[in-house]
C-alpha cells in the first residue's frame, strides 16, 4: 500500500507578520472543501470548537475527503504548573480522534512569540538539559493519557520551542518507548535546525505514521543566523515553500522510510511561496502526486 497524501491546510492561516493566524482561513465547510478541489483527498484532523465530531465527520464524508492525523499543542514547559490542564486537554484531544478512527496524532510543544527561541531560531539558544528533562516527564503524562483513549501520539520536533534540535529530539525519543510515543519529523523544521534529515527518519523509521512535508530555502535560513533574525523575519525573507520549489531533497529525504511504509505524507506549507493560497495547495498536490 502506498503513503497517504495528506494537507494541513496552513497556507489559508499565514499571516502579515510572518506567523500563523487562523482567523484568516475561510469558513471551515468552505476551506474543507477547496482543500477536495485542489487534489487532496485526505485532510488533517481538527475538529472545529463549535462543531461535534459526528458533524465534522458527515462534512468531511459529504466533500469526499478523509480524516489524517491531527496534532496537538503542548502549553507548558513541565515546570509552569500547567501540566494536569495539558494532559487533560490531551485526553480530549484523543477522545476525539478515536472517535474519528485515528490511532495517531502529533505532539508538538507552543511556540509563542516572545519565546527566546523564536527570537533566535534554529541555534539550541539557551539549552537547558533539564528543561528537555522535564518536558519528557511531561511528554510521557500526555503519551499515558492519550494512550489510554487508544491514540498514540508523536513527538514533533518544532523551531522556536524547547524541542527544537535533533539532540533535544533523540532524548525524548530515547526516554519514552515506541508503544508510548511515536515520531513525527518535519522536513522544513529539522532541516532549518542543522539535522542530517534522512539518517534522523532512518534511524526511528518504525516509529514514525506520519511525516509534514514542507520545503524549505536554508541559504535563507544561513542569512538569518547570520544577521541574528528572529523566526518571523526569516519567515518573511522567503524561508518556506511548496514541495519542489525549495532546497530540500525531499524525494531523498523521504526515501529513507521504509519501503513498506502506508502512512500519511502531509504536506505544510507554513507560509506559501505561491501566494495564492488555493493555488499552493493545487501545486503541492500536483508534486506530490507526481512523485508517488
Amino acid at each position: 500500500m502506498a503513503p497517504r497524501i495528506a494537507l494541513n491546510p496552513i497556507q489559508w492561516m499565514a499571516s502579515d507578520d510572518g506567523w500563523i493566524d487562523p482567523s484568516k482561513a475561510p469558513e471551515r465547510k468552505q476551506l474543507l472543501s477547496l482543500i477536495k478541489q485542489s487534489g487532496f483527498d485526505e485532510v488533517m484532523a481538527e475538529v472545529p470548537a463549535d462543531w461535534t465530531v459526528a458533524h465534522y465527520r458527515a462534512v468531511l464524508d459529504e466533500l469526499g475527503l478523509a480524516p489524517a492525523p491531527g496534532y496537538f499543542v503542548c502549553r507548558s514547559d513541565g515546570r509552569d504548573g500547567n501540566e494536569n490542564d495539558v494532559v487533560a486537554n490531551a485526553a480530549a484531544t484523543a477522545r476525539q480522534h478515536a472517535e474519528l478512527g485515528m490511532t495517531e496524532i502529533g505532539l508538538g510543544l507552543a511556540m509563542g512569540k516572545d519565546m527566546p527561541r523564536v527570537a533566535h531560531p534554529a541555534q539550541a539558544h539557551d539549552a537547558d538539559p533539564s528543561c528537555v528533562e522535564a518536558v519528557t516527564a511531561l511528554i510521557g503524562k500526555i503519551a499515558d493519557a492519550m494512550t489510554a483513549e487508544g491514540v498514540r501520539p508523536n513527538l514533533h520536533p518544532h523551531i522556536g520551542t524547547w524541542i527544537e534540535t535533533e539532540e533535544e529530539g533523540r532524548a525524548v525519543l530515547d526516554a519514552l518507548p515506541a508503544s508510548r510515543l511515536g515520531f513525527l519529523p518535519d522536513t522544513g523544521h529539522l532541516a532549518w535546525s542543522g539535522s542530517d534529515v534522512g539518517a534522523f527518519i532512518k534511524d526511528y523509521a518504525e516509529r514514525i505514521p506520519f511525516v509534514h512535508v514542507k520545503d524549505c530555502r536554508l541559504s535563507v535560513a544561513a542569512r538569518g543566523r547570520e544577521n541574528g533574525w528572529g523566526y518571523q523575519q526569516t519567515v518573511l525573507s522567503g524561508l518556506w515553500a511548496e514541495p519542489g520549489r525549495g532546497e530540500l531533497d525531499l524525494n531523498g529525504i523521504i526515501g529513507n522510510l521504509p519501503a513498506t511504509f502506508d502512512g500519511w505524507l502531509m504536506v505544510e506549507v507554513d507560509r506559501p511561496d505561491i501566494a495564492d493560497p488555493y493555488e499552493s495547495a493545487v501545486e503541492s498536490a500536483r508534486w506530490m502526486r507526481a512523485r508517488s
